[in-house]
């Protein structure tokens, strides 16, 4: 008996000092996300607080050096809780560790959730208290001609660049562990998966293009159409944040418009558009000529740009370092692709938008013009608002009404993404129209 329960207390088991680790990393990773928050946003260090204010500002960072010590402490405990995180798995050996996994992947997938909502949350308080709210990155800085799209795609790029982050390291999460323990929820089709595509939406205000980031790794790990397409549309259209600006700081007309068509979009509109492409085999047929073999390769190597769920294949994913180590490495090796294409694409938007016409006038002719610039912009969360508040005020209510629906759901880098990924393009296409369309109806009913 002696000897059977001294070989009891040899069985390994998880000691103390991993959890502490375990749970030091998620602290020191929270930290770290709140310094790199601080900085684009500024809340922590004011007068108010008794930091007596920062020492910088611009419309895209606010710098204070506590910002610099609380980075710098959370990144070094996330290096030492990582390396004893290995050092006692090593140790473990075959211990069995998905519990702790599943843990970590969710508080993770939450902390970022929780730092996302701070990001948007704090401009929007600010905006609902002043009563305003601008879009300051649309000046260019002042700079006209030809050399205007590259200011604007340069201050677009300054302006997203944390969400750009948040976005890339959910993307991580999807591609690694996410997809083990949500499957069921992602894999819903017809209108249940709009639905549920749409309620995953609601507590993550993305722009397009960063839930276009997303999208692709949760289709080919199981997501159904209708749920990604939903979860596009819905993250910029359906956010929290997005709809009590809209309620608070709109025309009531405008504000029910805007809130309407982003049930409208994101639920039966993404629903109808899977329904009509049913069938559609994008990557087989009509690939005879020269020109269409061609075009075929071409959409063949940029969609093999996009397949990173690849880098994870064979890489292991049994313990929380493993986990984390497969994160970092995807993550790093997503923003290498994709901030390069959002701003290659931006570039592009930019340029199409320069040579639309720049009057504007409360007439059926601007609307049209409205809906295929404001399909094809690629702009913030919440960003229609204060373009849309001065079109107003400017008098033309029917076009502010067009740009409430067409510029948060998609935008040309957005669509182009999502049809290099999913090697769905006709979809795509069918998706940019629907929004058009659904804008251009938008702006008639104030005419």
């Amino acid at each position: 008996m002696s000897t059977v329960r001294g070989e009891a207390l040899r069985v390994p088991g998880v000691p103390w000092g991993y959890r502490l680790s375990l749970a030091a990393f998620v602290l020191f990773t929270a930290l770290s996300l709140l310094a790199i928050v601080d900085f684009r946003r500024g809340f922590l260090f004011t007068t108010a607080t008794g930091f007596g204010g920062y020492l910088a500002k611009s419309p895209y960072f606010v710098f204070s050096p506590w910002q610099g010590l609380m980075l710098l402490v959370g990144l070094v405990g996330l290096v030492a809780c990582y390396r004893n995180l290995r050092e006692y798995e090593a140790e473990l050996g075959s211990v069995d560790l998905g519990g702790y996994l599943r843990w970590l992947a969710f508080l993770l997938f939450g902390i970022l959730v929780v730092d996302l909502f701070t990001y948007r949350g704090v401009p929007a308080i600010r905006a609902a208290t002043a009563g305003t709210i601008s879009a300051g990155w649309l000046e260019a800085y002042g700079i006209t001609g030809w050399l205007r799209p590259l200011a604007l795609t340069l201050s677009y790029m300054l302006n997203v660049w944390h969400a750009t982050l948040l976005g890339i390291l959910l993307a991580g999460l999807a591609l690694t562990v996410l997809p083990r323990y949500m499957k069921s929820f992602f894999a819903k089709r017809g209108l249940r998966g709009s639905l549920f595509g749409a309620a995953f939406a609601l507590p993550q205000p993305f722009c397009s293009c960063c839930a276009s980031v997303i999208c692709p790794s949760l289709v080919r790990q199981g997501a159904s159409s209708s749920f990604a397409l939903a979860f596009v549309v819905g993250s910029p259209m359906l956010n929290i944040t997005a709809l009590i600006l809209a309620a608070l700081l709109l025309p009531p007309l405008h504000a029910l418009t805007r809130i309407v068509a982003g049930v409208v979009l994101t639920v039966l509109v993404t629903w109808l558009v899977v329904r009509l492409a049913e069938g559609w085999r994008d990557d087989e047929g009509m690939v005879e000529s020269p020109l269409a073999r061609w075009i075929s390769r071409g959409i063949d190597l940029y969609s093999r740009v996009f397949q990173l769920e690849k880098l994870v294949a064979e890489r292991p994913l049994d313990s929380p370092a493993a986990f984390v180590s497969a994160w970092v490495y995807v993550s790093g090796r997503m923003a290498l692709v994709l901030v390069p294409t959002l701003a290659i694409w931006s570039l592009m938007t930019a340029a199409i938008v320069q040579v639309l016409p720049s009057a504007f006038g409360n007439n059926p002719l601007s609307i049209v013009v409205a809906a295929v610039a404001g399909t094809l912009l690629m702009i913030s969360t919440w960003t229609e608002i204060p373009v849309a508040l001065q079109m107003i005020q400017a008098g033309y209510s029917g076009p502010a009404a067009t740009l409430l629906v067409v510029l948060p759901p998609v935008s040309l880098p957005c669509l182009l993404i999502l049809g290099g990924a999913t090697r769905r393009f006709r979809l795509v296409a069918l998706l940019g129209l629907a929004v058009m369309v659904v804008g251009i109806a938008a702006g008639i009913i104030f005419l």
